[in-house]
């Protein structure tokens, strides 16, 4: 009888340890895993949370679109009122571009008043020194 029991109990852990082996790397226990209601819970939130990242891709999409179409008309605007006024706008780079460098100017001297042809007369006054003094 001894015999018996130490084959039933030997018997016993070896089938529980088999089946716990089997569950573990077949895969067998993802159903029990996927059939609590915690687990169907979280893949509804998951659900959820996926739907709504794709509602919110939608929105940013159309407000870039909005954003773009609004920069581009701005630009026009800036334009037009460039060319009514004459006086130039500052120039504005549209978003997503490197802006171009600086525009080299140099200055212009005045035009004299006469058009005279011959030495223009000049602008610092030559003085003459006083009688009297001595020019070191």
């Amino acid at each position: 009888m001894t015999k018996f029991l130490i084959g039933l109990l030997l018997g016993l852990i070896l089938g529980i340890g088999g089946a716990s082996a089997f569950l573990i790397t077949a895969g067998g226990g993802d159903y029990f895993v996927g059939a609590s209601p915690r687990v169907r819970e979280l893949e509804a939130s998951l659900r959820e949370a996926d739907q709504e990242r794709q509602w919110l891709r939608g929105r940013l999409g159309e407000a870039t679109q909005m954003d773009s179409r609004l920069e581009s008309r701005f630009l026009s605007l800036s334009a037009r009122f460039e060319a009514l006024s004459g006086v130039p706008a500052p120039k504005i780079v549209p978003t997503g571009t490197t802006p171009p460098p600086p525009e080299k100017t140099l200055p212009t001297l005045p035009t004299p008043p006469s058009a005279s042809p011959g030495p223009a007369p000049s602008a610092v006054p030559t003085a003459s020194p006083a009688a009297g003094t001595a020019l070191n």
